[in-house]
């Protein structure tokens, strides 16, 4: 209990200045020994035990005096933060939690409490997929009319993404892990409702048994499921490897079939590189890999440098050789062409505000001076001053492109599907009125959408209308969800 000055009256270790909610009572001492307290409390009643010395035979103790335990030696504030963050994530857990003086825990309360909030975090991803698998329902059976390998369209996918501000692809997942909880993994779930096991463990379980059947994805839960709580991410990732060659029957042959699962990735770093990522058989990867240290080590006199920036010429003499062939292909009457927006006084090097290529990230000014001086085509584009966005572009170059298609790629530079980042350049240009329908082939009715977003407006539902004023689209879900998508603003650029 605790006193008018908020103090406790008969407990352990007296904070004089936490004050608790005022109709919670701290557990009562003979509840508190039966109940057990976690190890740390029992090692800091240890020590503290320890610290102290003991009493000499002169001295007595009073039988009016009540008897402790060692159990429950621990401060008002550290007996709070059992009751707050001990139970399940509820209707008073935030309510707890706003009141938690963590500034007056002791150092093991502080770690404990950080523990139990993470166990609380599980627990309420755990509410979180609960709610979209019911949002999204379960998984589309066969679809009579053939469509996407045989099975019906889904969209469920797009409303997640509006809800919670991601791309369709990352709702997509979100979708399947879901739906993979309430339908076939009832020992997982179960887990994460305790707190036990976090959403990317989740993940990596579902991903991990995706393509098995029933039975051995059965196994490999159960195998793994035990251990997660103890594990980190790499652990158990290490763990459903293990348990899933030794189990699945079919892993070798399903190790052939991921040779086949290739990727070539580009991604962008926040200070001016990019970086390839490569996957695939490693008969492929290994000559390809010796080629490059080949030409690194024949190429040392003449390009100096380290191997790896010798091996990153060698690439790029590769893909330019391709680009100079007959064999290169195009894409909306266009070859394969990196765009670099300069401000004028940079280019003049009156300034040295940093280039960019638009959508990918900043490039040093010096770069994008030097492509200029080695040959690299200039054109014009004219930015609203007070939105940044495109109004005119240049279309004197070397290679003239079809100049709509040039004009709307450099105006919205991503596809313009909510949360969307495809390239513009990659992407289907969108009628939204259709053409058959009378719909014009202009700047106003075309709009580059990736296919994801194409199919969503086409065949679920979608809609959406463009400010002929400012080129800014807002798009519909069938259940009223509005997003709105602004044209690119090269201010964030050069």
């Amino acid at each position: 209990m605790f006193d008018s000055q908020g103090t406790a009256s008969g407990g352990v270790g007296v904070l004089a200045g936490f004050v608790p909610p005022p109709d919670w009572e701290p557990i009562p001492d003979e509840v508190f020994a039966e109940l057990g307290s976690p190890p740390w409390l029992e090692d800091q009643a240890a020590a503290e035990d320890e610290a102290e010395p003991p009493a000499s035979d002169s001295e007595s103790v009073s039988d009016d005096e009540p008897e402790t335990s060692d159990r429950i030696q621990c401060n008002d504030a550290d007996r709070f933060v059992l009751e707050a963050l001990g139970g399940p994530v509820g209707a008073q857990t935030l309510g707890l939690l706003t009141v938690t003086p963590f500034g007056e825990l002791s150092a093991a309360g502080r770690t404990h409490a950080l523990q139990q909030l993470e166990r609380l975090g599980n627990q309420l991803e755990a509410v979180k997929l609960e709610l979209i698998a019911a949002i999204a329902g379960p998984e589309p059976g066969p679809d009579a009319a053939g469509r996407e390998g045989g099975r019906s369209e889904d969209y469920a996918a797009h409303e997640i993404a509006l809800a919670t501000t991601c791309s369709v692809y990352a709702a997509e997942v979100k979708v399947h892990v879901a739906r993979e909880l309430a339908a076939r993994r009832p020992a997982t779930a179960a887990a994460m409702a305790r707190g036990e096991i976090s959403y990317p463990q989740v993940r990596a379980l579902c991903e991990a048994s995706y393509a098995l059947d029933e039975q051995t994805a059965a196994q490999l839960e159960a195998a793994v499921i035990d251990g997660a709580a103890v594990q980190s991410l790499a652990e158990f990732k290490a763990s459903l490897t293990r348990w899933a060659a030794r189990l699945d029957p079919d892993w070798t042959t399903n190790a052939t079939t991921a040779r086949r699962d290739c990727a070539v990735e580009h991604t962008a770093g926040p200070d001016g590189t990019g970086e390839l990522f490569v996957r695939g058989p490693l008969e492929i990867t290994t000559p390809i890999s010796m080629t490059l240290t080949r030409y690194a080590a024949t190429h040392r006199d003449t390009l100096g440098g380290t191997l790896a920036q010798r091996k990153l010429a060698g690439l790029r003499e590769l893909a330019e050789r391709y680009l100079d062939s007959p064999e290169a292909g195009t894409l909306h009457g266009r070859p394969p062409t990196v765009v670099i927006t300069v401000d004028a006084a940079t280019l003049l090097g009156l300034a040295d505000h940093p280039a960019e290529i638009p959508g990918i990230g900043p490039i040093p000014a010096d770069a994008a001076r030097w492509l200029l001086a080695d040959g690299a085509p200039l054109r014009r584009m004219l930015l609203e001053e007070t939105t940044g966005r495109c109004l005119d572009y240049g279309r004197t170059s070397y290679t003239v492109p079809p100049e709509l298609a040039e004009h709307l790629i450099a105006l919205h530079v991503h596809s313009a599907g909510p949360h969307s980042r495809v390239p513009a350049s990659g992407c289907d240009l969108d009628h939204r009125i259709p053409y058959a329908d009378g719909g014009a082939t202009s700047t106003l009715n075309l709009t580059p959408l990736d296919r994801r977003w194409h199919r969503a407006k086409t065949h679920a539902g979608w809609t959406y209308v463009k400010n002929p004023d400012t080129d800014t689209i807002t798009w519909t879900s069938p259940t009223g969800l509005t997003a709105r998508i602004d044209p690119y603003d090269y201010r964030s650029g050069p």
